[in-house]
């Protein structure tokens, strides 16, 4: 009898055990404009996502699980050209009680996820305009604001050209980042003297190129801004290229660079030049930031492997940012998560890269430097 009773007291003791130790799940929706119908994306782009996310796990998984914590992703890839989705799956997110939303790269599409999951925390990738920057503190972004992007690269001109200098903007209206990029170079282009001549506001990745034409030879000048996105960039450009080799070309993080994007070598720019900016350097620079990148510098193989794009890295540092802020505040749920997020989260997500300077140098998208204020 007395034997039944320790039995049965061990069993009880080891029930309790493994129920305390029950990890506690954190539920994290990955969001993004990566369908494999979407003509601005790429197949690869989309492993390379997958391949960030699982790197990002794999590489904290022991230290979540010591902390009593999982890491249960779910993802929603959807067109970019149906900018609803971002909405809808947002708010789909948030009724299944998901802990964060990692929200997609575009501004006007995260834009539209915040608006979705109202009282559930969201991190951009790489989300950069002015409105996004001024959203409530439970919406944040790991991507460099515009303004700090255009002051580099209006800066970056001025010491690049002549004097002199002239330049007109050709800017998409149906994109809320290239416009804010716009803004913000004029205002600090007009304090260090470069003069805007005119802008031309477009919609579409195809505009009619008749209208682009007139345009530019009737306010031709040196330097013409493209803060747009780099498939439509890289259309504008190859139009003016045409009338004029000379012209100095200049854009926001929207461009890509040496491995993303359509600016990068094609073929109707031929030997064009100039200079854009983004608020990440390449991986193998961009990973010695912060802890995860640092851990995946260290073993050669795996620095090799780990894709080179902004938004690879951005993942990294979410999935950093995550662990970290459950480990030190230790929330039970969902709703301590939020409540540690609103008072602190700007500490876990955040850009420590600072403003990368790209040149357009014949055609091809080469890092120069990176600019850290």
């Amino acid at each position: 009898m007395k034997s039944l009773v320790l039995l049965f007291i061990f069993i009880i003791a080891r029930t309790s055990f493994a129920s305390d130790n029950k990890l506690i799940p954190i539920k994290v929706f990955f969001l993004e404009a990566l369908a494999p119908k979407d003509t601005t994306s790429s197949e690869r782009f989309q492993k390379e996502y997958d391949f960030a996310v699982q790197t990002g796990k794999d590489l904290t998984k022991k230290k979540l699980n010591d902390c009593g914590y999982d890491l249960v992703d779910s993802q929603k890839l959807y067109d970019a050209s149906d900018t609803l989705q971002a909405m809808e799956n947002s708010r789909k997110a948030q009724d299944e009680d998901a802990w964060l939303i990692v929200g997609p790269r575009r501004s006007n599409h995260y834009l539209l996820v915040a608006k979705g999951a109202e009282s559930t925390p969201t991190v951009s990738t790489m989300a950069s305009s002015k409105e996004v920057n001024e959203l409530d503190k439970i919406h944040l972004t790991i991507g460099q604001s515009n303004e700090s992007m255009a002051e580099v690269l209006a800066k970056e001109t001025k010491s690049s050209v002549k004097k002199s200098a002239k330049y007109i903007s050709i800017v998409n209206d149906d994109c809320i980042s290239c416009k804010d990029f716009s803004v913000a170079f004029d205002k600090t282009a007009s304090s260090i003297g470069l003069k805007k001549v005119a802008e031309l506001k477009i919609v579409g990745e195809q505009p009619d190129p008749k209208e682009i034409e007139k345009f530019y030879r009737k306010h031709k000048s040196d330097i013409v801004l493209i803060p747009n996105y780099s498939k439509v960039s890289a259309y504008i450009i190859g139009l003016i290229y045409k009338i004029n080799q000379k012209t100095f070309f200049v854009g926001g993080d929207g461009w890509g660079d040496n491995k993303y994007g359509f600016v990068h070598n094609s073929p109707q720019l031929k030997k064009a030049n100039g200079m854009t900016v983004k608020g990440f350097p390449p991986a193998d620079k961009g990973l010695g930031y912060f802890g995860l990148g640092k851990e995946i510098l260290a073993e050669p193989s795996r620095a090799a492997a780990f894709p080179a794009s902004g938004s690879a890295q951005s993942l990294l540092k979410i999935i950093e940012g995550v662990t970290e802020l459950v480990c030190e505040a230790r929330p039970a749920n969902k709703d301590e998560f939020e409540s540690v997020f609103k008072k602190a989260g700007q500490k876990y997500f955040y850009n420590p890269w600072g403003v990368s300077v790209f040149k357009l140098s014949e055609g091809e998208v080469v890092f120069d430097k990176t600019i850290r204020k």
